[in-house]
Order: C-alpha cells, then structure tokens, then sequence
C-alpha cells in the first residue's frame, strides 16, 4: 500500500485500499442469504437459531460499510499511521524483560481450568481462573481483582445462559447450585 496521504491518491488508489472491504462486504451479504435459509419451527417468545449469526453479519456489514467510507474519503492510512506507532516500538519490544516462570504458570492455570471446568462449573472455574492470573499477572488491586472477576462471570453467565441460551458447564453437586443461584433471579 502506498503511503501517499488520501487527497495525494487517486481514485483508484483509494478503491484499491478499500477493495478488501468491499469483498469483507459482498461476502456479508452472501453469508446473509445463507443464512435466511436456516429453517426450524419457531417458538413464541425464543430466538431462532439465525438471529446470533445475523445480528453478527449486521456489525461485520455496518464496520465494513465504516471501513469502505472511511478509506474512500480519508484514505485507510490516515487513522492508522500514528496508532501503530504510539502501540509498541520495536525498542520497546527487545527491552521487555522475558520470565519463562510465568508463561509457564500460566500455561498451566488454563489447563488447570480445562481440568476442573467439568467437576466444578463455568461460574467457580472462571472465577477461579480470572483471580488466580490477575494474581500471576502482577495486578494487586484486590478489589479490582474480585470484583472484576465476579462481576464479569456474574454476568457473562446470565448473558450466556439466559439470552444467549448457550449450554455452559454446570459442574457436579453440589458445585451445580451456582448456576442455578445465577439463573435463578
């Protein structure tokens, strides 16, 4: 891609620069007629099973469409320039101390939640999970800690669970009464 400012391009350069998008948009719209074709029997008061995909094809059409105008009239590099650049240097990148020790803690909290999902349920497990790696990660705020931790399950249970009405492991008894106690309000 050049880095020629907007008004310095042509057209045709901007229409180059936005030609992905405009796929990203064609193919939206063709994933939509496919997914008018999911047939199932409506129940009153449900969702269907196409309305996740669509509402998901709605935003990607919508940031596409954003996209398209945006690279047409301002060029797709007059946003991005100085936001790569403030993101990460590459000096910056080299500098960063490595500590193998907690990667591999890490790695082994999330198959350690892997492990125990099962036995003790989403909400315990992904509570557990959120401490215990925001704990490794360095942050010591405990009450940012706890309540980002049960506040986000809390809700992403409920979402989940009662909008979403996406299967989550409930775990065994009597773990299993948390998602009840959740769901139960």
């Amino acid at each position: 891609m050049s880095s020629a400012p907007a008004r310095e391009q042509g057209v045709g350069g901007r229409l180059a620069q936005a030609l992905p998008y405009i796929l990203l948009l064609v193919a939206t719209v063709w994933l939509w007629t496919v997914a008018d074709g999911i047939e199932y029997d409506a129940r009153p008061g449900e969702l269907g099973p196409s309305f996740w995909p669509r509402a998901a094809l709605v935003m990607m059409g919508a940031l596409s469409l954003l996209q398209i105008v945006t690279t047409l009239f301002a060029g797709a590099e007059a946003g991005a320039r100085g936001v790569g650049a403030q993101l990460v240097t590459e000096e910056d990148e080299d500098d960063a101390p490595r500590q193998p020790v907690l990667l591999l803690a890490g790695i082994g909290l999330t198959i350690a939640y892997g492990l125990v999902l099962n036995t003790i349920g989403f909400p315990l497990a992904t509570t557990a999970f959120l401490v215990a790696f925001m704990y490794l990660g360095g942050s010591r705020s405990h009450l940012a800690i706890w309540a980002s931790s049960v506040v986000g399950v809390l809700l992403v249970t409920v979402l989940l669970l009662k909008v979403v009405y996406v299967s989550l492991p409930r775990g065994a008894a009597p773990f299993d009464r948390v998602a009840d106690l959740i769901t139960g309000f």
